[in-house]
């Protein structure tokens, strides 16, 4: 007569063993633990492993953004978290969960920055640039006419990023049918703390192609709309922006190494002086946890 099979023996663990395990891994290993066997399962999906990996000091967020009866379980928190950006009490910033890491990201609107020579113009995204970001948030975005220097400043508290985490900050932006100046003199930005910030060329009116996903791009393209006939050949120092599936350009400004511990200001600008630009739409600026995926797009 056949004999049942044996136990797996990775079930014969301890409970507690599997939750204090899979708590030390992350939110995306968590994940695929549910899928070894029952016991795993189990340990998962537990309040204990969920709650080491929520981020610590969550911040708190403008009301009706959780349901009144919030989810049952850590787990459930997370998932909340990361499905969809929560805005924070002031509605003018809002924080995402990274599914894969469980930091914690932010969007700063274009109502949060300090843009020069900003009259407070702000045009729907959705309907007249035919567009709308995830999560249904921030609808409108600072159109920017002409200018005779162009900055965009924002602080953020450094207390409110995830600890030991590389974040990079990125711009969102579109350019209007009529717009002019962003191609030379290239903007300079920079991401940090006062003092110590990294800082680079960016070209917010040229862009990229990419001839393979895992090369890097070749292509430099300007616009044929108001050419800049001053305009010099960008170096490979210079960053461009993608162009994003939802229509949107972002570019990056930078990387910042979040400490333990540490507390201040970090700083986020991208500044050209002293020329003359118009119609650029800023609809506001990320900090993304980074990952080795995510790579600026350089020529």
């Amino acid at each position: 007569m056949d004999q049942p099979p044996a136990a797996c023996e990775i079930d014969r663990l301890p409970a507690d063993l599997l939750v204090h395990v899979i708590s030390l891994t992350s939110p995306a290993d968590a994940f695929r633990a549910t899928a070894v066997s029952r016991a795993f399962h189990a340990a998962a999906d537990s309040d204990t492993v969920w709650s080491r990996l929520l981020p610590r000091d969550l911040p708190r967020f403008a009301k009706r953004e959780l349901p009144r009866t919030p989810p049952s379980t850590k787990k459930g928190l997370f998932r909340r978290l990361s499905d969809e950006p929560v805005l924070l009490p002031r509605k003018f910033v809002r924080m995402q969960v990274d599914k894969a890491t469980g930091a914690k990201c932010f969007t700063l609107s274009a109502s949060s920055l300090q843009i020069s020579h900003f009259a407070g113009e702000l045009v729907p995204v959705g309907s007249d640039f035919h567009c709308n970001r995830r999560g249904k948030r921030f609808l409108q975005a600072a159109r920017l006419g002409y200018m005779n220097g162009l900055e965009i400043r924002a602080k953020v508290q450094r207390n409110m990023l995830s600890r030991n985490t590389t974040y990079v900050a990125r711009l969102v932006f579109k350019l209007a049918p009529s717009f002019y100046g962003y191609d030379f003199p290239f903007q300079k930005a920079s991401f940090g703390v006062a003092g110590s910030e990294s800082t680079r060329e960016i070209c917010l009116q040229g862009y990229v192609v990419d001839d393979d996903v895992d090369e890097p791009p070749r292509k430099y393209i300007l616009p044929s709309c108001y050419p800049n006939r001053h305009a010099t050949p960008p170096g490979e120092h210079v960053v461009f922006p993608r162009t994003k599936t939802d229509g949107w350009k972002e570019v990056e400004l930078g990387e910042f190494h979040n400490e333990e511990g540490d507390d201040g200001e970090i700083s986020i600008s991208v500044i050209q002086p002293g020329h003359v630009s118009c119609g650029l739409i800023v609809w506001g600026i990320e900090l993304r946890s980074s990952t080795k995926q995510q790579r600026p797009a350089r020529l």
